[in-house]
């Protein structure tokens, strides 16, 4: 088994928002990693405490259509200074292979190495 990691960030707390970035960011992790929903073991998302309007793992259901799959949802650490309005995401899934993280819109700047941003 291993972990694939992602992460993006929505400018404002809205369920439409959410939703957004959530679809966006689960679409290029799928597409990157060719994952399929049935060797999803679960996901877990977490995001910032400015993050309160709507869960993001609503959205794999009801626009994904990811429905057997558990999805837990957790507060991130409210660390100083940390990048707000952020959704990070850890999917469990059944393969030997490494997969390749996502990082959208300001979460790049979580992880320049991965991203290519410029910033180490």
């Amino acid at each position: 088994m291993i972990a694939i990691r992602g992460a993006t960030t929505i400018d404002t707390d809205t369920p439409i928002q959410i939703k957004e970035a959530t679809v966006e960011l689960m679409r290029e992790l799928i597409a990157k990693n060719s994952l399929i929903p049935e060797k999803m073991v679960s996901v877990l998302f977490t995001a910032t405490k400015d993050i309160c309007s709507a869960y993001p793992g609503k959205y794999l259901r009801e626009e994904l259509g990811i429905t057997d799959v558990p999805i837990l949802h957790f507060q991130e650490m409210d660390v100083k200074g940390a990048l707000g309005l952020c959704i990070r995401v850890m999917i469990h899934y059944e393969a030997s292979a490494p997969g390749t993280s996502v990082y959208l819109r300001k979460a790049k700047s979580l992880r320049p190495d991965l991203t290519g941003s410029g910033r180490v």
